[in-house]
């Protein structure tokens, strides 16, 4: 039995020997990668024990005094060996059937057959684990993995952790010939997790189990057991008490348990359950929010705030973003959310030249939207003002006023632009003609000119509402009155119109424009025809000239002025 798991002939085990390491964490698609998944072997390889499950094997079996003699099956007769020989091997593919690559099949040893099952446990509603430490010179946030509060003394403390997914648990079989007619399977249980009286308590129930299954083939029934009813065999209410680090020596020697100390195995089992949470998200399939595609998550990308969207749509939205110069407009795509898309996930969903054009562009607006940043009005660099306003730039060392741009000048207000032009004028630098047309542009200017209440960028209206979005910081804000809104109720609530005067005079002269051709039109259609409902555009049955009575909506319109009314006699729209 020297060499029990030397090789495989089936299952996994392969795999586990070219990756045994298991150093190598690959999966980055939920932060915003594109690079192969995690193998399940890279991070099962820790917990395994496959030597030290073959030397317990091997001592059980010399403990006994028996050895490989009486596990060969020398007191049987030979139609008895060729009959578990058959049994044995129907077992073994019913198992590979069965459980798949969580199944390894050694090679044979002395004609015995001899494999490894793995047992997983994933607890979808979480499941908590309780360790207690004994560290009379440590602190608890030296260990910092969970909650935790102190015991009966000083100098212990419990930490209470909670996991979906547990390290796996390892049955490892050895057939004896004289399998299943009179004795049971030689057999060590890993959990390189759980102390020793646990595993103890496990190795016996599958004793029980054998008695009562006497010559039956019993490994299957060991395996479900294992997996569907351990936990609520050894926790109790759902919680299992891991701890303190004091050796067992009357343990089950098949009992293969935790021996190291809980300070580095709970973190382990930590990472393990993240990256077994996380291989599950990249093999699952998940619907974007944008294009409503369902793929695999090894397609998508997961935002820190745990909002899921394809590749594809992250990857146009943030470059069209870094084109249009809207760079703090990159946050994610939820409406109800406003968390901005981290820079690490932008670096790969951007080519080097647009992630370059973003940092430069959030750059430059971050300097924009910061209130004591100017601009030196000769070279254009920026330049920190003082609590006077004054600034010094740092190129040419023009010191200047933040507000009007011109020179220091301490103590005295500045010039508005209007005197600033008048001043031009009377040192001959401009002519009458060229005051007027420069004091005509400058009020034209700010007549329509506001600032981004966030970002403080001039932003100008040519027509439409008073609900404005600046295109720099995305802020909604009120183009009357200038503060920031979120939505419409500011214009029900407030003094300001969503329209301006002037804005509903030329609406209502473009629908003067229009009136006569549309009239003309519904006009032309005779009584009898059908017409579309100019609220759901469901089409109705024209039984009267001026009117239609919508069967979807239930309303009456007007067939020239579109509008719902609620009296014929009383509306006119002529």
């Amino acid at each position: 039995m020297a060499a029990l798991a030397s090789g495989s002939t089936s299952g996994r085990f392969s795999d586990k020997a070219s990756s045994s390491d298991g150093a190598g964490s690959s999966a980055v698609a939920a932060e915003g990668g594109y690079e192969a998944e995690e193998g399940v072997l890279d991070l099962d390889s820790p917990w395994v024990a496959a030597t030290e499950a073959e030397s317990r094997l091997e001592a059980a079996g010399t403990a006994a005094g028996v050895g490989l003699s009486l596990l060969a099956g020398e007191e049987l007769e030979e139609y008895e060996i060729r009959d578990n020989q058959q049994r044995q091997e129907d077992e073994l593919t019913a198992l590979e059937a069965i459980y798949g690559d969580d199944l390894i099949v050694f090679e044979n040893k002395g004609g015995l057959r001899s494999f490894q099952i793995y047992i997983h446990y994933h607890l979808p509603d979480g499941i908590e684990v309780c360790a207690k430490l004994s560290a009379p010179n440590a602190s608890p946030r030296d260990v910092g993995w969970c909650d935790y509060k102190h015991d009966d003394g000083p100098d212990e403390f419990s930490y209470t952790c909670n996991f979906e997914y547990l390290p796996p648990l390892i049955l490892t079989c050895l057939l004896p010939r004289s399998y299943p007619s009179k004795d049971p399977p030689s057999f060590t249980v890993t959990a390189k997790w759980m102390d020793g009286p646990y595993v103890s308590q496990l190795c016996q129930m599958l004793d029980t189990i054998w008695a009562g299954l006497p010559g039956q083939e019993v490994v299957y029934q060991w395996v479900e057991w294992l997996h569907n009813s351990s936990m609520s065999y050894l926790w109790i209410d759902g919680n299992m008490t891991l701890g303190p680090d004091i050796v067992n020596h009357n343990a089950d020697h098949r009992a293969i348990s935790r021996t190291n100390s809980l300070e580095s195995v709970i973190p382990l089992m930590l990472s393990y359950s993240s990256k077994k949470r996380y291989q599950a998200f990249l093999e699952a399939i998940h619907m974007c929010m944008i294009c409503l595609n369902q793929t695999k998550g090894s397609n998508f990308i997961r935002l820190p705030c745990q909002h899921l969207f394809c590749v594809k749509c992250m990857e146009t939205l943030c470059r069209l973003h870094v084109k249009e110069g809207s760079v703090f407009q990159l946050i994610c795509p939820d409406s109800k959310c406003k968390d901005s898309i981290p820079p690490y996930v932008l670096k790969r969903l951007l080519t080097e030249a647009e992630y370059e054009r973003w940092d430069r562009l959030l750059l430059q607006k971050t300097l924009d939207s910061m209130s004591n940043v100017v601009y030196c009005p000769n070279c254009v660099i920026g330049c920190m003002e003082d609590e006077d306003n004054n600034a010094q730039c740092p190129k040419c060392s023009f010191v200047f006023c933040s507000f009007c741009k011109g020179p220091c000048h301490p103590g005295k207000k500045c010039l508005t632009p209007e005197e600033q032009i008048q001043l031009r004028k009377v040192s001959g630098r401009m002519t009458e003609k060229e005051m007027a047309q420069e004091l005509f542009n400058i009020r034209q200017l700010y007549k329509d000119v506001r600032l981004c209440p966030r970002c403080r960028m001039a932003i100008a209206k040519t027509e439409g509402c008073n609900k404005m979005v600046c295109g720099n910081c995305g802020q909604f804000f009120c183009f009357a009155c200038g503060k920031a809104i979120s939505g419409y109720q500011h214009f029900r609530d407030q003094d300001c119109k969503l329209f301006a005067a002037r804005d509903i005079a030329a609406w209502e002269r473009q629908m003067a424009e229009i009136q006569p051709e549309r009239l003309m039109r519904n006009a032309a259609r005779p009584i009898g025809s059908t017409v579309r409902c100019p609220k759901c555009r469901a089409q109705n049955f024209k039984d009267d000239e001026k009117y239609i009575f919508c069967w979807a909506c239930m309303t009456d319109y007007c067939m020239f002025c579109r509008r719902k009314i609620q009296n014929r006699k009383g509306h006119s729209c002529i």
